[in-house]
């Protein structure tokens, strides 16, 4: 892999991780698309890393709070929201990599983000007052979309946020507890393929082409968690619902 295809994927990443518009299906299509070469596992390990790094920089005040223990509830509220993701990994491992290789299934899901998200932003515009606080039954909800949100093509960032305020969660509450929620799902999987692939996954690696991946991952990985939030406190999720719809439309079409 070049210097400029690992920029591209950094960026393809950093971006579609936290806007809602699915990352795993961006890179499917990018690659299939474009011809690219297919990321190795250790690269994708290094470009997930570093979303990771800009959550946990974007909510280090949050994540500091947790580790104190004063939202212990918040922690319960976590641990369930992440059963659900779990449960999913396990028993649909197969079926769900199958996925990964359909340009067109990608498509469908799009499809799919398109109307979750405007669920969404039907819920935005229905509200009358800010909302309420996360419960035992959003986080199970939130946590139920994180699973369906395995499938390449289905946004987690949107799946979680618009389940979240379906539930009548305050704007701010759901976009927190989206992303908090992420932290151990993506700690999960990164620990996951690590075990699974052994103490040789980063033989061969590029080291240049690597760090340029994850760096680029990183710093769109920021600008896409502040995006988000302007998008989601200005009521505008239309926008990636449109975007999500043309881009599906436009894939299934292209492939048959």
């Amino acid at each position: 892999m070049t210097i400029t295809e690992a920029v591209v994927s950094g960026i393809v990443q950093g971006l579609t991780e936290f806007l809602p518009v699915s990352s795993s299906g961006h890179l499917v299509l990018v690659h299939s698309i474009f011809g690219l070469e297919e990321p190795k596992i250790f690269f994708d390990i290094c470009l997930h890393a570093a979303t990771l790094l800009a959550v946990v920089i974007y909510f280090a005040g949050d994540i500091y709070e947790l580790a104190r223990g004063r939202k212990f509830k918040w922690l319960i509220f976590l641990a369930i929201g992440t059963v659900p993701a779990v449960l999913a990994a396990l028993l649909f491992e197969e079926r769900i990599t199958a996925f990964f290789t359909s340009p067109v299934k990608v498509a469908y899901m799009l499809l799919v983000t398109a109307a979750v998200l405007f669920a969404g932003q039907l819920s935005l515009w229905k509200r009358k007052a800010a909302g309420k606080e996360i419960s035992y039954m959003t986080s199970m909800s939130v946590g139920v979309a994180q699973a369906f949100a395995l499938l390449p093509g289905i946004s987690r960032s949107g799946a979680t946020v618009s389940a979240g305020l379906a539930g009548g969660v305050r704007a701010e509450e759901a976009f927190r507890f989206a992303f908090l929620l992420s932290v151990p799902a993506i700690l999960g999987a990164l620990a996951y393929k690590i075990i699974k692939e052994g103490p040789g996954v980063a033989a061969g690696s590029g080291f240049l082409s690597y760090a340029a991946g994850a760096a680029a991952a990183f710093v769109t990985g920021l600008l896409g968690l502040r995006l988000l939030w302007w998008v989601i406190k200005s009521r505008r999720l239309y926008i990636f619902s449109a975007y999500c719809l043309v881009l599906g439309l436009t894939v299934i079409l292209f492939f048959k």
